[in-house]
């Protein structure tokens, strides 16, 4: 299985190809692995159609037709087993990124909260969705798609990873760097599809924008975690109210290493406009931070 396209084949075809393998990747991890490890890699194998067909969203009248269908429906799937990741990603991002040994008590509270009873209910419907989608993709209209389609759709990407980048370090929130995440992710998957395509302009991208991707993932767990500690102050109890000053000190001084290596992965990745085709960017535009 080969997430990327292969220069020498037709751009349509290679969609196609790339889209059946996730499928049964998704499908086959669906039916063999562990529940918690399906779901998990399930939702990979999701964000990776949706980038995908975000690829050759504005194309041509076909693939605008293709792109709003599908996102939506790969969207769905990711939701339906979406579950008690929220709790996941909380006990995650104390357990993984800091010095958990410290703080048992709010450990241990965090794991209470995770719920898995209706997983097997979850990746049933999933399963149902991923045939579906399997169906859906022999009936994809991608007349006339080029490669120099595919090369502007990474522009497009670029550019809104760029402008995105922009508003993050305007504004500092959670919210712009989980949408800045989200751009540096698409712009990862493209990476990954288009590398053979152009190997020395965009395959040295690759392993840096998986790890801003990641630096990003963390910076955002580690702040939802101090949101949700410091908003349910009064439900602590004592143990976990003595650990809280500590766990947030050191929190965030691990979200302010997570946001020099931001800034110097996004320094190193958009430092040069080969792939932007005009100079507008002094000023941040708004951008959609939907999925």
């Amino acid at each position: 299985m080969t997430y990327r396209f292969d220069p020498h084949q037709s751009p349509a075809k290679q969609i196609q190809r790339i889209a059946r393998e996730q499928l049964a990747s998704a499908l086959h991890a669906a039916q063999q692995l562990e529940q918690q490890e399906a779901i998990h890699q399930i939702r990979k194998h999701c964000k990776k159609m949706r980038a995908l067909v975000r690829l050759v969203q504005k194309t041509n009248r076909h693939t605008e037709r293709l792109y709003p269908v599908e996102n939506a429906h790969y969207r769905s799937v990711a939701q339906t087993l979406s579950g008690s990741r929220d709790a996941v990603s909380l006990y995650d991002a104390l357990t993984k990124q800091l010095a958990a040994t410290q703080f048992p008590a709010t450990a241990a509270a965090l794991k209470a909260r995770i719920d898995t009873s209706g997983a097997g209910a979850a990746l049933a419907q999933a399963q149902q969705l991923l045939v579906q989608g399997q169906r859906q993709v022999e009936c994809w209209e991608l007349f006339g798609l080029t490669t120099r389609d595919l090369k502007r759709g990474y522009a497009r990407s670029y550019h809104r990873a760029y402008r995105a980048m922009q508003q993050a370090f305007a504004r500092e929130d959670g919210e712009s760097f989980h949408t800045l995440r989200k751009r540096i992710k698409d712009q990862w998957y493209h990476t990954r599809l288009l590398q053979e395509l152009k190997p020395q302009k965009i395959g040295g991208r690759r392993t840096r924008l998986k790890l801003l991707a990641s630096a990003l993932g963390d910076w955002r767990d580690l702040h939802l975690l101090c949101r949700f500690l410091a908003t349910h102050k009064q439900a602590l109890g004592a143990e976990e109210e003595r650990e809280l000053i500590p766990l947030l000190d050191q929190a965030q001084q691990r979200m302010q290493e997570l946001r020099r290596s931001i800034g110097r992965e996004c320094e190193q990745l958009f430092a040069h406009d080969k792939w932007r085709e005009q100079r507008k960017h002094s000023h941040p535009r708004p951008i959609d931070a939907a999925d």
